[in-house]
């Protein structure tokens, strides 16, 4: 399931940036905290990009790790009450124009499946003027 996807892309974000100060937004209370690495995920489907990449950069964060559904899955988000029923759709291609028009650029990108073939991208993106 989708869930056990999250969960392990989360884990690999984790263990990947292990060694620097964390912070992960929360949708439901987006604020933020200085930090060396900010994690986003299936966030900014609910805040907007624009706001999104506002947050990240208030932050500080060297490193932004962004976790989007892809737009081309079959299903919505799983509204099992972890994410509300109403979204916005991210394309890769906007995530990324979007980020690189802001100084940071894409150093990291995975797309993996569940078993039921819905996909989520990971995107990191590092700040070149921090």
């Amino acid at each position: 399931m989708i869930h056990a996807l999250l969960d392990a892309l989360r884990r690999q974000q984790m263990e990947q940036y292990e060694e620097q100060k964390i912070y992960e937004l929360d949708y439901r209370n987006p604020t933020v905290r200085d930090s060396d690495v900010l994690l986003i995920n299936l966030a900014a489907e609910y805040l907007g990009l624009q706001k999104t990449i506002e947050l990240a950069q208030a932050c500080h964060a060297r490193i932004v790790s962004v976790i989007l559904w892809d737009p081309e899955n079959m299903n919505s988000i799983p509204g099992d009450g972890r994410w509300p029923r109403s979204y916005r759709t991210i394309s890769l291609e906007r995530a990324v124009v979007e980020f690189q028009a802001r100084n940071m650029d894409l150093v990291y990108m995975r797309d993996p499946r569940d078993e039921n073939g819905n996909r989520l991208i990971r995107l990191d993106f590092q700040n070149v003027c921090a």
